[in-house]
């Protein structure tokens, strides 16, 4: 039996290929061992994997992608006759809209799930009498869609190998030499009005920091990256946890030689966190901001956090001299001019301390709070072009996306988004330059390094040598 799995993405938005999928990595790693019998690729070209002629296809898909998704079932199914399952956070949150071109719905966390449908097709084709015992899935039946039972977390996270990177391949936007990520927990200990986490995984859980040094040291050891990149939601939200992270890759010099990236919170910076994050060589700290409008931000739920407090996690990690990533939200329903300006004023004020910076317009995740409210104003809808969620931020059309705010015409909106793009763009030009020249002096430092060590090996030889002669 043959197992091709595949992530849809626009190959116009280089962030959507930048890194690779490690959830089917991830899955890959735990049915490999678990079902011998069943050969396992991973394809980046979806048309490679009909010349492979797979019996079963995984498909992986986020909402913006989840037409690509469809067009690709329809034709896996028609032309080589495989059968076709779905997993991602569209299908988690939205189970019911299982399309007709598709077989199966993995609803939430795959690996488990993944497993027990491989052997139930290894044994027999089955019939939904047999679907209807494995928990976690939506299939049809009878001209409708079945939703089964829902499948407990994995309570240790421990118990999952590591992402099947290998079979991932190298042959993304970002290679793993230059950058590779890790992703340490599965959903946020928070519960943003935006954010589809808490649907998709419930609540949040932790690999240990056992686990998470080990897997460092696997990418170090196998890939030796410039960069390691914490992909988590949050990765320093639960801070005893981090410490320990910290305190362990201290003592074993795991943070010597590389530089990391993380998500962070506004909220939870302070001086022991700043000094903690410049002392381990997090060198690039992002972090969603989302507005400096203290209604705004409360209707975003971002607990804990104000404009004062975000001005003080800036001010405190540019003063370590880290670099700072911010991500901003415009649009909410009730926002008005005067909030949005507040934040377009933040920014000015800080645009020489970000190096990164993005803006767009305030979307609606199916499973959010903000798609339920969306729904309710007829604006989205469980069968919608779901190409409508594709963003193209240096062409807004607000007219085609789904407009949420109702404080102005979406003319006016567009307007000022676009003053917040170009601010957004400066930013992000000079972030680069300063990438680049960061780069370039750890470049020279570890140039350094390397012609030291080979003075210090060639003079010893010449000592041993000296020595040698003399004692002749």
């Amino acid at each position: 039996m043959k197992l091709a799995l595949y992530r849809t993405f626009l190959r116009d938005k280089p962030y959507q290929y930048s890194m690779p999928p490690l959830g089917l990595g991830y899955l890959a790693a735990y049915v490999k061992p678990r079902c011998w019998y069943c050969e396992v690729r991973f394809f980046l070209d979806p048309e490679e994997i009909f010349a492979w002629k797979p019996d079963i296809v995984g498909i992986s898909s986020a909402t913006e992608n989840f037409c690509d998704a469809m067009n690709l079932a329809g034709r896996l199914r028609e032309e080589i006759g495989a059968k076709v399952l779905i997993g991602g956070a569209h299908i988690t949150t939205l189970p019911h809209t299982l399309p007709d071109c598709m077989d199966i719905g993995i609803i939430g966390e795959g690996e488990e799930t993944l497993t027990e449908l491989m052997r139930l097709y290894n044994d027999k084709s089955p019939a939904p009498s047999d679907l209807r015992n494995i928990k976690g899935i939506c299939f049809h039946e009878n001209g409708r869609v079945v939703i089964t039972e829902p499948r407990e977390l994995i309570a240790d996270l421990d118990t999952l190998p590591m992402p099947d990177r290998e079979m991932l391949g190298e042959n993304w936007a970002i290679p793993f030499s230059a950058e590779s990520h890790l992703i340490t927990s599965r959903g946020c200990p928070y519960d943003c009005t935006f954010c589809s986490a808490p649907a998709q995984w419930k609540k949040v859980r932790f690999f240990s920091a056992g686990y998470v040094i080990r897997e460092i040291e696997h990418i170090r050891k196998t890939y030796n990256p410039e960069e390691i990149f914490f992909f988590d939601d949050l990765f320093i939200g639960h801070q005893p946890r981090f410490r320990e992270i910290c305190r362990i890759m201290k003592e074993r010099g795991l943070h010597e030689g590389v530089v990391f990236r993380t998500y962070a919170r506004a909220n939870l910076i302070d001086d022991e966190m700043a000094d903690l994050l410049a002392e381990m060589n997090f060198r690039y700290v992002d972090f969603g901001f989302e507005s400096n409008s203290r209604p705004v931000l409360e209707y975003l739920n971002k607990q804990g956090v104000s404009p004062e407090i975000n001005q003080r996690a800036i001010d405190l990690i540019s003063a370590r001299g880290l670099s700072i990533g911010g991500n901003f939200i415009i649009g909410s329903p009730h926002e008005t001019r005067e909030q949005m300006e507040e934040t377009l004023e933040f920014i000015r004020k800080n645009k020489t301390l970000l190096d990164r910076c993005s803006v767009g317009p305030l979307q609606a995740p199916p499973g959010t709070r903000v798609w339920h409210y969306a729904k309710s104003r007829g604006l989205v809808s469980d069968d919608m072009d779901w190409s409508r969620y594709i963003v193209d931020f240096d062409n807004m059309d607000m007219t085609r996306d789904p407009y949420l705010c109702e404080t102005m015409p979406v003319e006016e909106f567009t307007a000022l988004y676009y003053e917040f793009h170009r601010l957004a763009t400066e930013i992000n030009l000079r972030g680069e330059i300063r990438k680049m020249g960061d780069k370039l002096e750890r470049s020279r430092s570890r140039e350094r390094a390397l012609r030291s060590r080979l003075e210090a090996l060639t003079g010893s030889r010449l000592v041993r040598l000296a020595m040698k002669l003399k004692r002749g």
